[in-house]
């Protein structure tokens, strides 16, 4: 496996990927997890290793390029461009642990991380004489992206009974995976439910986000929540374009009951497509001005302001919620075509309805 020598080859290297993705996503949705074959080929093109440093063995993707890599993936199938995204984010954990733990965490080639945010869990500290050494932990943790293949596991935990918050690594060897995914879309990912009961964890195998980062690497100084809702908003364009595609396919030939010629010639078809794919662009490029201005305060040792953090929470919701609506506005006269498990239509549509409500890009409540 070599490292990628520049953006447009790695871009070039995805979509060589893409057919083989499409073609799988039936049985990968199916099974619940990723093919044997597509996982093999993301590995081999080491998609999980963008945000892990070059210290550790990774391809230190710079997040523009990033995006593009999610949402060419997204477009062939809209879970395993989630997969790829959660997989490589977990690299962002890398720059905040000790070095030791980062690389046995890290540099082994097919190193994945699945996890959760919530801190649902319990550690206890563990001490060794009058040394505090590690921790007890156990917990529940939901949403675990990625669990059929991950290497390690992190889940947030509160410490000691007390409101303070750490994350910690666990092999997946240590882990219990439970059967929970069960959706109308997103199928898979196989975002299951995960827990541990009494698991000793090294000091050097937990970490926080709230510190600083003991790499100094761009990717580290993005918020989480901020590498959230661009990387989020990546797969989502991909799967928007899919849906558009997939109608235009569609309608190409199927007969307008009662009328001569196809579906495609309908001017209020052709509006509605054309309505969409403004949609998508838009978002596009508003998504990618967004990432190279948060990319540019990164690559000063900087995290991006507070008023830009704002504004890619706010407008990433938006963007989001937009796409629901081309996609809903498509599906509104796709007939009977778009309610079958085999349509790729209908898939697109689920899985763009199932991403859209992570919290991350839930709209606000007042």
């Amino acid at each position: 496996m070599r490292k990628h020598p520049n953006s447009q080859a790695l871009l070039n290297q995805v979509e060589s990927l893409l057919p083989l993705i499409r073609t799988d996503a039936p049985t990968a949705e199916q099974q619940g997890h990723l093919t044997d074959a597509v996982l093999a080929a993301l590995f081999e093109q080491r998609l999980f290793r963008l945000f892990i440093p070059e210290c550790y063995q990774g391809e230190a993707t710079d997040l523009p390029t990033a995006l593009k890599v999610f949402e060419r993936i997204a477009y062939a199938d809209g879970a395993t461009g989630w997969l790829v995204m959660i997989g490589a984010g977990g690299g962002l954990f890398s720059g905040f642990m000790a070095e030791a733990a980062a690389r046995e965490i890290f540099e082994p080639e097919n190193a994945v991380i699945a996890g959760s945010g919530m801190p649902s869990g319990l550690a206890k500290t563990v001490e060794n004489g009058c040394m505090k050494n590690g921790f007890e932990a156990s917990g529940r943790w939901a949403y675990a992206s990625g669990a059929h293949h991950a290497s390690w596991f992190t889940a947030n935990c509160k410490v000691d009974d007390t409101e303070d918050i750490l994350a910690i690594a666990v092999p997946a060897a240590e882990v219990t995976m439970h059967s929970t995914w069960s959706t109308f879309g997103m199928k898979a990912t196989g975002s299951h439910d995960f827990s541990v009961e009494k698991v000793t964890v090294p000091r050097d195998f937990t970490f926080s986000l709230a510190d600083a980062p003991v790499l100094n690497d761009p990717i580290f100084h993005c918020p989480l929540e901020t590498l959230a809702s661009v990387t989020f908003n990546s797969v989502a364009i991909g799967i928007a374009q899919h849906a558009l595609e997939a109608f235009q396919a569609f309608a190409q030939h199927k007969a307008v009951y009662g009328q001569d010629g196809v579906l495609a010639e309908q001017p209020t078809i052709q509006q509605c497509t054309e309505q969409a794919q403004t949609q998508i662009e838009n978002a596009r490029t508003q998504l990618y001005a967004l990432a190279d201005a948060v990319w540019q305060a990164c690559e000063h040792g900087q995290s991006p302001n507070e008023a830009l953090r704002t504004q890619v929470q706010t407008e990433c919701i938006t963007l989001v919620q937009n796409g629901l609506h081309a996609a809903d506005s498509l599906k509104a006269r796709a007939g009977m075509m778009a309610v079958f498990d085999t349509s790729e239509f209908g898939q697109a549509w689920r899985d763009l309805h199932v991403l859209s409500q992570h919290v991350i890009l839930s709209p606000p409540l007042d």
